[in-house]
């Protein structure tokens, strides 16, 4: 009896593994940007999931999971510097990013339909509807799933692998940029008469969102952590889809779409003027000022609790 034993040779594994390392960032994030593109399309176009309840939930989970599957077996010590997954100032991150997408989401979704209706056209229907309220914990889900790929893809892959090649400024930019076209995929599908306006809105709003996480990720954290934007994301996305004040935008979720015109113009300055405020901050401004800042409050709290009346 003949036994036939087959190793696999332990130079082809180190082969393998050695020419998925030595990829260049920018190159892996091409790669990653490729494979979320083709499944978001399939989801959206093909699959028509948008009109489901799982809601294309399959192009956010299964990318981010191919990304960090990558990182894990092949480039595992950047999975911090390169992906933006990062513990640092964890507690102050989670709250920045807290307030942040409560400030956006109360001043831009709410805010600015509250302020069209009290002091532009009286007449205008300011009730509370909350969309799907049975899939509210699915959502918040869905949204968080989401937020953890998109930021890690186009803050942390491609706005660092970009690095790699042009200033931090430029990266910022690009990335920006191909995150706005990345949310042209709705309007398209939603198709319409005023479809190339709304794709162009989409692209618009959605590069403003990227150069503001794309700043708060390179100058307010120092490139250290996505924690806060993946945070801030997430709420943004979940109170935009699931509470709308009126019967505006008229559609459903992130992806809006107004048909009063003055409601448009109420929430383009309001857009900006809370945007421009946070760039100020984030650009003048260190994550460890705010730390610092905090801990003096903290402080300073309980010195006068202890004070003896």
């Amino acid at each position: 009896m003949v036994q036939t034993t087959v190793q696999e040779h332990p130079s082809s594994v180190k082969d393998e593994h050695s020419f998925w390392s030595s990829l260049s960032l920018l190159t892996v994030s091409g790669i990653m940007l490729t494979i979320g593109i083709v499944w978001r399309v399939v989801d959206q176009f093909v699959l028509g999931l948008g009109d489901t309840w799982i809601n294309i939930m399959p192009s956010k989970l299964f990318p981010f999971l191919i990304i960090i599957g990558f990182f894990w077996r092949y480039r595992r010590p950047e999975i911090e510097t390169a992906l933006g997954l990062s513990r640092n100032q964890m507690r102050v991150q989670l709250a920045v990013g807290l307030v942040m997408g409560l400030l956006i989401s109360g001043l831009i979704d709410i805010g600015s339909t509250v302020v069209y209706g009290l002091l532009l056209d009286p007449s205008y229907p300011l009730e509370l509807h909350i969309l799907n309220p049975q899939l509210l914990g699915y959502t918040l889900l869905f949204f968080l799933t989401n937020a953890f790929l998109e930021e890690t893809l186009f803050r942390g892959l491609l706005q660092n692998g970009l690095k790699t090649r042009f200033s931090a400024n430029v990266a910022i930019v690009l990335s920006a940029i191909a995150f706005g076209f990345w949310h042209a995929g709705w309007p398209l599908l939603n198709g319409g008469p005023n479809v190339a306006r709304e794709v162009s809105m989409m692209v618009f709003f959605t590069t403003i969102l990227g150069l503001l996480f794309g700043v708060y990720y390179e100058r307010f954290s120092s490139g250290r952590s996505l924690t806060g934007v993946i945070v801030a994301h997430t709420i943004f996305n979940f109170v935009n889809e699931n509470f709308k004040i009126g019967p505006e935008p008229s559609m459903q979720g992130p992806d809006m779409a107004f048909l009063t015109p003055g409601l448009l113009g109420v929430t383009l300055v309001m857009f900006l003027l809370v945007f421009s405020t946070l760039f100020l901050v984030f650009t003048r401004y260190k994550i460890e000022q705010v730390s610092s800042l905090w801990n003096r409050i903290t402080k300073r709290t309980r010195d006068l609790q202890n004070c003896p009346a």
